[in-house]
């Protein structure tokens, strides 16, 4: 009996070391959700205006010549940007991210597929799958910066406009909810647009010198909200499982405890007993 009582005191102490790992990292996760939060309100807001700007222009009637719009098919090859995390304990944030990928690939060889990889999971699970890695950006653990944003923007645009792939995709989640998430597959160059013959703008300076300005600027501010979209819902997801890994703990924890106190109570009613059998028998 004493030897059970040990082990259960035993496992209160590790469950409430992990109760406080996981409410740690909920709070951590919860600090970095906020500060990805502010950035992705900010920057999307003005993403979406220069998206607005950008679908009015190439609306109008008119011929385009830029690298950015160009549509062939020559190589037959493709580039699929993953983005995915670092680090688990995240629920199944990478599963389903990796599988939307995963099926997306599916309907392509694998030798005209070239791969962009954000995060160490992704880079893990492709790997398994023996496809070709051509870049890989690890160990930034959910952090966004601008510098991050620059050198996997320059990786894509070199792969389109030197020819080496003919379209440029982006895998990627987005947070719908406060506590719900969905995976976001689409294409990032070249830049489809539509055209509308009723509509006529006039401009300051000639089209093709404002759209050589403004097609970089488009790209450059989506590839960043899609990066603070990803890494802010690998922030909740977090955040929700960590939370989900609490609550769980202090249930379990108090399930422990209250055995803890009925071995007890046992234990003591059994010795007061052997008091007074012995007393009784002293008796006689």
């Amino acid at each position: 009996m004493s030897q059970s009582l040990r082990h259960i005191k035993s496992r209160i102490r590790g469950i409430e070391s992990t109760k406080k790992l996981t409410k740690a990292m909920e709070m951590v996760s919860v600090a970095k959700l906020k500060k990805t939060e502010k950035l992705l309100g900010n920057s999307n807001l003005y993403f979406l205006k220069v998206e607005e700007f950008l679908k009015n222009i190439l609306s109008g009637a008119f011929e385009i010549d830029n690298p950015y719009l160009r549509q062939t098919k020559s190589s037959g090859r493709i580039a699929l940007c993953v983005v995915a995390s670092d680090t688990g304990l995240c629920g199944t944030y990478n599963q389903n991210i990796l599988r939307a990928a995963d099926n997306f690939l599916s309907k392509y060889e694998k030798n005209n597929i070239d791969l962009v990889l954000v995060g160490r999971k992704g880079f893990s699970y492709f790997k398994r799958k023996c496809y070709e890695i051509k870049h890989s950006f690890l160990g930034f653990n959910g952090r966004y910066s601008d510098s991050l944003s620059e050198k996997i923007l320059n990786t894509l645009s070199s792969m389109f406009l030197s020819g080496q792939v003919d379209e440029v995709y982006l895998a990627y989640t987005k947070i719908e909810s406060a506590s719900r998430y969905k995976t976001v597959l689409e294409k990032f160059l070249n830049i489809d647009y539509s055209k509308d013959a009723t509509r006529e703008y006039i401009y300051e300076a000639d089209k093709e010198s404002i759209l050589s300005s403004l097609l970089p600027m488009y790209i450059s501010n989506k590839l960043k909200v899609v990066l603070l979209n990803a890494f802010n819902s690998e922030h909740q997801a977090r955040a929700v499982s960590m939370g989900g890994a609490t609550k769980n703990a202090v249930e379990l924890l108090e399930a422990m405890i209250l055995l803890r106190n009925k071995m007890r109570q046992a234990n003591i009613t059994r010795e007061i007993m052997e008091v007074i059998s012995s007393a009784e028998a002293l008796k006689g």
